[in-house]
């Protein structure tokens, strides 16, 4: 009889021990399989973009850029798939936009902001630059779909302004950064109403005023719902900044701009701007740069305590953010 207990207890062990294995591979598998469904996806202008533009349409205004969406392996840069996403006319062609013709200019067409929308849509902001004025426009995509949605974006203070970044927020709002001087300070933030692209002030979000002589871009959200940002100053050093929406300042009751690190690679600081900045479902602050004029850009995992960059992979995209 005792050998007969032994025997089960021992059993009764073995069944334990494995059911608690199978729970824990079931727990490990299924932070696997999330962490897969969030995948990094890249954008970039196709390289036969000026062609494609000429032969479609010359009405830079209403029309927006065709693009490439690319999905990426993290930490090899491989490209596991990449779509094609032709020119879209916008679908607010009578809204009236802030753009003024100017005397001195380059032509260019830029993606200027990337970001991810709970809704399962991805969405970028392009400025085209012509003689007639800088055009800012909207676009949505998904997965399913290889078609893009577009809108004009307007409501700026004054002509010309552009928009040179964006981030979705949990609420499907967009927040943008706006610059009155074609990518360079003074920047301001404002909010983008997905329904028509009208810009408007972010009073409801409480967001604050920006330094006048330093660049401001790269807005991030956190999973713990603290926003980032990088700040490029005029001593040429970029510094990883945080917004937390608990925290807002006595005097103006918008959001305080609190300095987290300088951020570095190899031990040297950074003295120029990095390309995007984005939040792996994990937590894990990736980055977007191209330190040495490269040709591909490179991505980083940034440790947000300190500011140090590690080198993860080389890739072949403007700007990059991960899929809801």
């Amino acid at each position: 009889m005792y050998l007969k207990i032994k025997r089960r207890q021992f059993g009764h062990l073995v069944i334990a021990s494995a059911a608690t294995t199978m729970l824990v591979n079931l727990v490990k598998n299924k932070t696997l399989a999330q962490e897969a469904a969030r995948s990094l996806v890249g954008v970039r202008m196709p390289a036969s973009q000026n062609k494609q533009n000429a032969k479609i349409s010359t009405d830079v205004e209403n029309t927006s850029p065709a693009f490439t969406l690319v999905s990426l392996d993290l930490t090899t840069g491989s490209e596991k798939l990449s779509t094609d996403i032709p020119t879209s006319i916008v679908d607010n062609q009578t809204t009236k936009i802030e753009a003024a013709k100017r005397a001195f200019y380059t032509e260019s067409s830029r993606i200027t902001g990337f970001t991810s929308l709970p809704d399962a849509t991805m969405a970028m902001v392009t400025v085209e630059t012509t003689q007639k004025g800088n055009h800012s426009k909207l676009i949505f995509t998904d997965s399913k779909s290889k078609k893009a949605k577009a809108k004009k974006i307007s409501g700026f203070k004054n002509g010309n302004h552009t928009i040179e970044g964006v981030l979705g927020t949990k609420d499907n709002k967009i927040i943008g950064i706006a610059s009155a001087n074609n990518g360079v300070p003074p920047f301001y933030l404002v909010m983008i109403d997905p329904k028509n692209g009208k810009v408007t002030s972010g009073d409801e979000l409480k967001l604050p005023e920006l330094p006048r002589n330093a660049r401001f871009s790269n807005l991030a959200l956190s999973p713990d719902g603290k926003f980032y940002a990088t700040i490029l100053t005029s001593e040429g050093r970029t510094t990883l900044v945080q917004l937390d929406p608990n925290k807002t300042s006595l005097l103006t009751g918008k959001l305080l701009i609190t300095t987290v690190a300088g951020l570095t690679y190899n031990r040297k600081y950074l003295s120029s701007d990095i390309l995007s900045l984005t939040f792996s479902p994990s937590g894990q602050l990736i980055a977007l740069a191209n330190l040495n004029n490269e040709s591909k850009n490179s991505v980083f995992a940034v440790d947000i305590k300190t500011g140090n960059m590690t080198l993860l992979s080389k890739v072949s995209v403007a700007k990059i953010a991960f899929t809801p």
